[in-house]
């Protein structure tokens, strides 16, 4: 079996609309995309055998074009309605973190607030004395029974101590109370299935609560470190833990499939460390974090916590989980009132086979179900459509005869096939979606393109051909007809050729020296990208969003008019010449 990296950008459209959308218009040019911080490159199996259904008509062959992936191309990530989902998700955490990070909620806690092993529950004769008295937490007033109690209603840590109280502080202050409001609710949804698979596993039940801190159980989201779905884990890890990662699919935003995962690592960890504490912070900074700490004498996690191996994040990851957990068992008490959780529920599904790549509409229409339950119920599908192979995706509950009913009526026109596209100089969006006879607003989305930039030369595309464009003669029989066409659409109408822009100076407001260092402020232009402006002045992306505190920059919005502060390798002849700076 051959084995090709792929990575290739975002997304998808229904074809559906094609006939309203053939007539779209190139968009305006602009600076080239930024092109970072994508996922890590996947390996992608060649698409298994499609199985053959009994009933389904044979779709009409395409001469040369596969209905398998198309060969490699650059990945700029998912299609961009999966997109807009997985920013909104992301969103969220990045709040949440940004609050935590202004907080400063690690001063660790002192010597002597070290956690003992739990004690017996103090006996009735004992509760006049001040210190074992029932309901007598000093750090949690709150809770109406004694420190051994509440740790019995748990199967992982809880330890009392300052940490631990300024994270159920910083859980009740906005803003991360509305999140946190949020996050009870999805609990709802998650906490038996999880409590399921982490027992079956072999790992505490409540370390679920490991994924509410990790994302807020939330599926999409996505890190400033590139970890990705509800229990975060980076691409590598979830490769090394079985979940698949490709163009189609994403096995990390699969929340029972990415369960399992957190649960063989997490007993890795701990099987390594023999304490729970020790395996969270490993599973947050890596296992050789704590190693290193363990090697200078740091034996246990409140003792690391007041070193200076473990990073900020870390030290607060452990006294978090146990914030997350102690309100989420005691809510009310907390002031999160019920009127105001909204509870979920976990979507009940069944699995039906889809033969080779197919738009999410089309299943969604045979189905009877809408695309958004789809969605829904599939987050791991990173397109508008089921992957080149069969795939078993999810229905609703009680949809799958419907579906086995109906998809005889469609599937004849259903099944897409893929011409792997390589950027000319001068090809434009306009052109080459109209050699291939198929609407621009699908390229542009089979490719995550971003409205208003110019194609670059050598940017490899995926172009999605339907059965119904094949079988009437509207897409080529090849890549060599389609250049063909091309090269003739665009010496019958010149305004389809994409025009390479003129040079700009660079938009520079102020040049100045600081610390022996020429220090530009540059103001933020129409069309402008983080990668434009750091190729302008010879700097790396890495360098321009560290000088303004960008912490995730393909997701950054930038805003006409706002500062950057460079510190360029070189400024551009004009603008120095516009300032008077020699």
């Amino acid at each position: 079996m051959t084995r090709v990296p792929l990575l290739i950008a975002a997304g998808f459209l229904v074809l559906a609309a094609a006939a309203r959308a053939e007539d779209e218009k190139a968009p305006e040019a602009t600076d080239a995309p930024f092109l970072g911080n994508a996922l890590e490159p996947a390996e992608v199996p060649e698409a298994a055998p499609v199985p053959a259904v009994a009933t389904e008509a044979t779709p009409p062959p395409a001469p040369s074009w596969s209905c398998e992936a198309p060969p490699a191309v650059a990945d700029a990530g998912d299609a961009p309605e999966v997109e807009e989902e997985v920013e909104a998700e992301s969103a969220e955490m990045d709040e949440v973190r940004r609050a935590e990070e202004n907080a400063a909620l690690v001063p660790a806690p002192k010597a002597e607030e070290a956690p003992a092993p739990a004690a017996p529950a103090a006996p009735e004769a004992a509760a006049g004395q001040p210190a074992k008295v029932r309901g007598s937490i000093p750090l949690f007033p709150e809770i109406d029974h004694d420190l051994a109690t509440l740790q019995g209603e748990y199967d992982i840590p809880i330890d009392a101590n300052e940490a631990v109280r300024a994270y159920i502080r910083f859980f009740q202050t906005e803003p991360a109370r509305k999140h946190f409001v949020k996050w009870l609710g999805r609990l709802s949804r998650y906490q038996d299935r999880y409590r399921s698979i982490l027992r079956e596993n072999g790992v505490p039940e409540d370390t679920l609560f490991l994924a509410m801190i990790e994302s807020g159980f939330a599926n999409l989201a996505y890190s400033r470190a590139r970890a990705v779905g509800p229990w975060q884990f980076i691409a590598g890890t979830g490769k090394r833990m079985g979940l698949a990662q490709d163009f189609w699919v994403d096995e990390r935003r699969d929340p029972e499939k990415s369960a399992v995962a957190a649960a063989a690592y997490l007993k890795e960890l701990y099987e390594q460390f023999g304490d729970w504490r020790l395996a969270w912070a490993g599973y947050n900074a890596g296992a050789g974090k704590v190693e290193k700490a363990q090697r200078k004498g740091q034996l246990d996690f409140w003792t690391m916590a007041r070193g200076r191996v473990l990073k900020r994040e870390t030290k607060g990851y452990v006294p978090k989980l146990m914030a997350a957990a102690i309100i989420s068992k005691h809510a009310e008490a907390f002031g999160f009132r019920k009127d105001e959780i909204e509870l979920e529920t976990w979507p009940e599904s069944e699995r039906v086979l889809v033969p080779g790549a197919v738009d999410l509409a089309t299943v969604a229409s045979a189905a009877e179900a809408s695309e958004k339950d789809l969605r829904d119920l599939n987050p791991e599908l990173r397109r508008s459509c089921t992957p080149p192979r069969g795939y078993p995706i999810r229905v609703p509950a009680g949809h799958r005869e419907t579906f086995e009913k109906n998809w005889p009526t469609v599937s004849a026109s259903a099944r897409l096939s893929f011409a792997h596209h390589v950027v000319a100089k001068g090809d434009s969006l306009a052109a080459i979606s109209a050699a291939y006879g198929v609407p621009a607003s699908a390229v542009v989305s089979m490719n995550g393109l971003k409205p208003g930039r110019r194609l670059r030369p050598g940017t490899e595309l995926v172009i999605p051909l339907s059965a119904a464009a094949r079988k009437a003669g509207r897409a080529p029989a090849s890549e060599a007809a389609a250049r063909a066409r091309l090269e003739e659409l665009k010496k019958a109408k010149p305004e389809l050729v994409e025009r390479e822009p003129a040079p700009q100076p660079a938009p520079v407001a102020r040049i100045e020296e600081v610390d022996g260092r020429t220090r530009a402020t540059v103001l933020v232009q129409s069309g402008d990208s983080l990668w434009a402006i750091a190729q302008k002045f010879g700097v790396r992306i890495e360098e321009l969003c560290r000088w303004n505190g960008i912490r995730n920059p393909r997701r950054h919005k930038l805003q006409i008019g706002s500062a950057l502060v460079v510190f360029p390798r070189g400024i551009p002849a004009e603008a120095r010449a516009a300032l008077g700076s020699g």
